[in-house]
């Protein structure tokens, strides 16, 4: 074989040879194959290039091709590291078959191209500056960077990493806004990847809303994806199951005993249930949590119940209705026993009136307001029990009707009183309203004016007592009715008590507005029957009509 010079060709080598066979003479018109391999240092250095190509020869075995342009088989030929500072030899082998059972047909050095192209490369690399971009394959493209090795090419631009935001567990709803980071580059998709019954608002928006069923539990992934590849991260999301709705059972309205058993349904697991009494006074339960305790009635003969069922989510609530044989009423004119206490009756035109204010609860101490709380309070005036009971107990508005229909001291009843008002009085008893308050006034004084102010200039006279507890003059006092009223003075709203032996004031059901409700006055100084209006706050006495 007899090798030609070599010439410069853009990232190639041109070579030329004449192809001779084993007879020394030129293989002419023939397809010969070949190996060109690189060498590093010497003609025996290592291979730092392979590749293989077929050559076809002219009429004088002569052929030419070009180095770089066959297939490579060791090594990639644009990287040959023409400018490392070492020597570089060119090793030839022939097939001369055309086939690749080649055989040595010289080793030469390489002299003046691969400098030539050395220097190529590195006026490329001057013309290269840190951040430059090339185009590559499937649509990415690369970024010059440097790196504690040295620059490095980089996919551009870069990929930004998921992030789903934070697991939500416990959810109480049935779906949950998804907050995914905006990429600045890329492509944005949730998707589900175990739970049944899940579904993706915009599945391709990082900001959407993720709905399921409540009770279950899902795992969704969001993805970012661009040229360069993608990343993901991964999200929990929980929902709460709903609140069990409460089933209090069915109304009992023909109880027989003195005793009823309740049949509410029972919580699911990790929830709690509750009784409580809203309606009627000294009932028991044997057991507040047990969905089928057991209630046994006090002094009254109607009871409205509530059962509560309390999950992490909330609480649902249903009542039950229970009414047990109703006492004969008592004649007007013979006591009332309630609560361990005796209250004369008196009969006054068509009303019959306890003739006692009312002494029942238990004392609270007047610095505090008192509150719906299943149990009856009272004030002593004074904060002194001795008070009570010579004078009977004093109430703020909402306590005196026991909060029925909602009632409260500082906001409008959610629904007006329709009937008699119980409130804190014995069964068969009420609170009277403003009209039976006027009836009252009537029948006393025919010229009782009933709208505002003083009703009547007489008729106080004749209701309050002569025992000698109102503090002279008490003028106009004569008690012809027997009602007896008491001058037990008041609890005013800063806590403090006033006018005890000469003022009393009695509470009607009548709400004048949310903070204001009307009731009825009496003084030492004169024999009017006043009606009055002011803050339910105060802590004003109580007397009962019967129903």
């Amino acid at each position: 074989m007899v090798i030609n010079p070599i010439f410069a060709q853009p990232q190639k080598i041109n070579y030329q040879g004449v192809a001779v066979g084993a007879n020394g003479k030129p293989l002419k018109n023939s397809t010969v194959g070949l190996r060109l391999s690189v060498l590093d240092s010497l003609p025996t250095g290592s291979t730092i290039y392979t590749e293989t190509q077929a050559a076809i020869t002219d009429t004088s075995g002569q052929f030419s091709i070009f180095l770089g342009g066959g297939t490579a088989t060791v090594g990639t030929f644009a990287n040959i590291p023409w400018a490392n500072g070492n020597d570089k030899f060119l090793k030839v082998e022939m097939d001369a078959q055309g086939g690749s059972n080649y055989q040595l047909m010289g080793t030469t050095q390489l002299v003046s191209v691969p400098y030539a192209m050395a220097a190529k490369t590195a006026d490329l690399a001057k013309e290269l500056q840190l951040g430059a971009l090339i185009r590559g394959n499937a649509g990415r493209t690369w970024q010059l960077t440097e790196s504690i090795n040295g620059p490095m090419w980089t996919c551009y631009p870069p990929l930004t990493l998921a992030d789903a935001g934070a697991d939500q567990f416990n959810v109480c709803a049935s779906s949950v806004n998804l907050a995914g980071n905006t990429p600045s580059n890329g492509t944005a998709a949730w998707s589900i990847l175990s739970g049944a019954g899940g579904s993706l608002g915009t599945a391709n928006a990082p900001a959407t809303t993720f709905a399921g069923i409540r009770g279950s539990s899902y795992s969704l992934r969001y993805s970012i994806s661009n040229a360069c590849g993608s990343s993901a991260d991964t999200l929990a999301v929980s929902l709460a199951p709903t609140t069990t709705p409460a089933n209090a059972g069915p109304d009992q309205l023909t109880l027989t005993g003195t005793t009823a058993t309740l049949a509410a349904n029972a919580p699911a697991a990790g929830e709690t249930g509750a009784w409580s009494i809203v309606a009627g006074s000294g009932g028991s339960l044997s057991a507040s949590n047990n969905p089928a305790t057991t209630f046994t009635k006090g002094t009254d003969s109607a009871y409205t119940l509530v059962w509560t069922i309390t999950a992490s989510c909330g609480a649902s609530r249903d009542t039950v209705k229970l009414r047990f044989p109703v006492p004969v009423a008592t004649p007007c004119g013979q006591a009332v026993t309630y609560v361990g206490e005796s209250y004369p009756t008196v009969r006054i035109g068509t009303q019959c009136w306890l003739a006692k204010n009312l002494n029942v609860g238990s004392m609270i101490n007047g610095s505090s307001n008192q509150t719906n709380n299943s149990s009856l309070e009272k004030y002593c005036y004074n904060n002194n029990p001795a008070n009570c009971t010579t004078y009977g107990g004093l109430y703020q508005w909402a306590e005196a009707v026991q909060y029925q229909n909602g009632a409260s001291n500082t906001l409008p009843l959610p629904t007006a009183f329709a009937g008699n008002v119980r409130g804190i009085c014995p069964t068969g008893w009420h609170i009277p309203s403003d009209a039976e308050y006027c009836t009252l006034a009537t029948f006393l004084d025919p010229t009782a004016n009933c709208v505002s102010g003083t009703n009547s200039t007489t008729a106080g006279g004749k209701l309050k007592s002569t025992s000698g507890l109102w503090t002279a003059p008490n003028t106009g006092a004569t008690n012809s009715t027997g009602f007896s009223a008491l001058p037990g003075g008041f609890r005013f709203t800063n806590a403090t008590f006033n006018n005890l032996g000469t003022l009393t004031y009695f509470w009607s059901t009548s709400e004048y507005s949310s903070s204001d409700a009307i009731f009825r006055g009496f003084s030492n100084t004169n024999s009017d029957y006043s009606r009055i209006i002011n803050t339910k706050l105060y802590g004003f006495s109580a007397r009962c009509i019967q129903d």
